[in-house]
């Protein structure tokens, strides 16, 4: 029998595409790269449909053959947009409910994402939800590499029973780091990767997080 969110004690939230609605802006981020180097542009579900970590594989599914030089220096270019426009993104419809709804029903709440660590404070700063969280885990640099190995790092440094915690994450490779993890994963077809990609992995789906924040009632 499937669990219901309020069974867990902790919930590991994925940040990029989970949590911010921020999918728009990296495809545009994206386009504004291959622009300036004269490739063609993505549409925004070409872009869902090719998105995947490491996200050197990204650059190699529309074309290019970066070398670790140059994925870095496409990486810094593909930031400086990120970033020039990220203000303008918002939380997923119901974000902030569903995770007041969890800390009163007595969960705590955990982030586990690809984002640079320094960048990723500030912004929950900026939203105004550092406060729900005990622990922010973001990467140690711009590259969005794999989550796995700070998965199992992270938990252990929950110090929680792996039966009693859900990570929740809009990608294939969030399902692979709860499987680094050994916990349960809900994955919402609302960021980076298109619902079609994220059925049949073994984990449980959701359109968005009004689904989830039903479970509350």
């Amino acid at each position: 029998m499937r669990k219901r969110l309020t069974d867990y004690r902790h919930a590991v939230w994925d940040w990029n595409g989970t949590l911010l609605d921020d999918t728009w802006l990296c495809c545009d981020s994206l386009n504004q790269l291959l622009q300036e180097d004269g490739h063609p542009l993505v549409d925004p579900i070409r872009y869902r449909q090719i998105f995947q970590f490491p996200v050197i594989k990204v650059y190699q599914a529309i074309g290019f053959t970066p070398d670790e030089t140059s994925f870095r220096a496409m990486s810094v270019r593909f930031m400086a947009a990120y970033e020039a426009r990220k203000s303008e993104c918002q939380l997923h419809p119901h974000a902030r409910e569903l995770l007041t709804g969890l800390s009163a029903a007595g969960l705590t709440h955990s982030v586990l994402s690809a984002y640079e660590r320094s960048l990723l404070l500030t912004t929950l700063q900026d939203y105004a939800l550092s406060h729900h969280f005990i622990k922010t885990c973001g990467g140690s640099d711009i590259h969005a590499g794999s989550k796995e190995e700070r998965a199992r790092v992270h938990l252990h440094d929950l110090g929680l029973d792996p039966d009693h915690v859900v990570y929740v994450g809009d990608t294939a490779h969030d399902a692979e780091s709860a499987q680094a993890m050994g916990v349960d994963c809900v994955l919402v077809a609302h960021g980076h990767q298109h619902r079609d990609r994220l059925q049949g992995l073994g984990v449980r789906v959701v359109d968005g997080f009004a689904e989830l924040l039903a479970e509350l009632g």
